[in-house]
């Protein structure tokens, strides 16, 4: 074996781990990118939990309809006993405006 065989020898050793500590700090980059993208993924998922938390299910709104159907059945109510007085008010008005 010369000098010259070692020398290749050494040179292709050289390229060898050149190219593996390549492979590796590609792949440990893709790693961390990754890890990246999983943190903003939880973060997202925690902030949406935290709004989702706030929304009514579905029996609250049954139950809010169902509220303001009631609601809306005593306000017709409440108008219907309110159109007798106002019809006196104006008779009485009229009355008064006419005694003058």
């Amino acid at each position: 074996m010369s000098f010259t065989d070692m020398t290749f020898s050494f040179e292709a050793v050289r390229w060898l781990l050149l190219s593996a500590i390549g492979i590796y700090a590609w792949f440990i980059g893709r790693q961390s990118a990754s890890a990246a993208e999983l943190l903003e993924l939880r973060t997202r998922l925690t902030t949406l939990e935290a709004q989702m938390a706030q929304v009514p299910s579905q029996a609250q709104l049954h139950e809010l309809v169902a509220t303001v159907a009631s609601l809306r059945g005593s306000i017709e109510t409440v108008a219907a006993r309110i159109e007798p007085v106002a019809r006196s008010v104006d008779r009485v008005e009229t009355f008064l405006l006419n005694k003058k």
